[in-house]
């Protein structure tokens, strides 16, 4: 766990940087993000809820006079070390509002946004507060789903829930064990990983780069897949495009955003994909506890 803690940690500046390598192991392996807003505290986000760190690396859930706080210039100095100083290589993800790091990390974005005559995005600049987002792998985060859903065999799930609930390390765990036959069979798995958040997968097909959509098509295309995996799926286009891979024979399982239960229904997202008649079951995770299935309804259920 330290290592993707500190492999996260090494695009912020030397001074950040050393008061993070001072956290006791026992917190520094609870940490899920590090928020870095100019001219205040840094702060970071634990299951226990927000710590406020000093530079001798001790943390405090209060906030006091000696706490870490963060200069304009590191908020420089960290986005500049994400993209290796090379902007404009980057600006796809930078109008996104992110930038995906090595290992799946991902570094949120936020400032001014430039827009376009016609008022679409044009370019996030005058960058003031950062989020620095720790992946993980788990390797028992999607076990009880597996166990749940599929030891019979491929079905097709949606996973619903809050931002920090696991949906992205459930994905990636699901995309695992079905791949490396510990779901009764070797499955031949495609994972569209727009974001380059869920590679590495060495038994899996990845796409990434591409947009969700393209990366669908292209994956029935060329890849066969009986299984794929899609991380948060928002756009009409994409419920389109997996249509299409049930069409071609495919199983999928899809992570999107919801709050809670009660908002199942109200996500234009989630009804158009239950529309589709060819999912099975719908997870809800805990937002209190990362990758904690609390509830699992049938397709069915949501859609009577």
């Amino acid at each position: 766990m330290a290592e993707q803690f500190n492999a996260a940690a090494s695009v912020l500046p030397e001074r950040l940087r050393a008061a993070i390598g001072r956290i006791a192991p026992q917190i520094g392996h609870t940490v899920t993000e590090v928020r870095l807003r100019a001219s205040s505290p840094l702060m970071l986000t634990t299951p226990q809820g927000t710590l406020f760190l000093r530079p001798d690396g001790r943390c405090s859930g209060f906030f006091g006079t000696d706490v870490l706080h963060v200069q304009a210039q590191d908020v420089e100095e960290t986005f500049l070390n994400a993209c290796g100083y090379a902007v404009h290589a980057y600006e796809t993800q930078i109008r996104e509002g992110f930038l995906t790091l090595p290992g799946g990390h991902r570094l949120g974005l936020c400032g001014h946004m430039d827009v376009r005559a016609d008022g679409t995005p044009q370019m996030l600049t005058r960058i003031t507060s950062l989020n620095l987002r720790i992946a993980r792998p788990v390797d028992t985060a999607a076990g009880a789903l597996c166990e749940a859903l599929f030891a019979r065999g491929l079905c097709s799930v949606i996973l619903a829930g809050p931002p920090l609930s696991g949906k992205t390390t459930m994905l990636r765990d699901l995309a695992r064990r079905l791949s490396e036959g510990m779901c009764g069979d070797y499955y031949r798995v495609s994972v569209i990983d727009s974001r380059g958040e869920l590679a590495p997968l060495p038994y899996c097909d990845v796409l990434s780069g591409c947009g969700k959509a393209d990366g669908i098509r292209m994956a029935l295309r060329a890849l066969s897949p009986q299984m794929l995996l899609c991380d948060e799926v928002g756009t009409l286009e994409e419920v389109d495009a997996l249509a299409q891979s049930f069409c071609a024979g495919a199983h999928c399982a899809v992570s999107v955003h919801v709050q809670n239960a009660a908002a199942l229904r109200q996500r234009i997202t989630i009804r158009r994909l239950l529309q589709t008649q060819q999912f099975d079951h719908v997870v809800l995770l805990s937002g209190t506890s990362p990758c904690t299935i609390e509830s699992i309804h049938t397709a069915g259920e949501l859609c009577a």
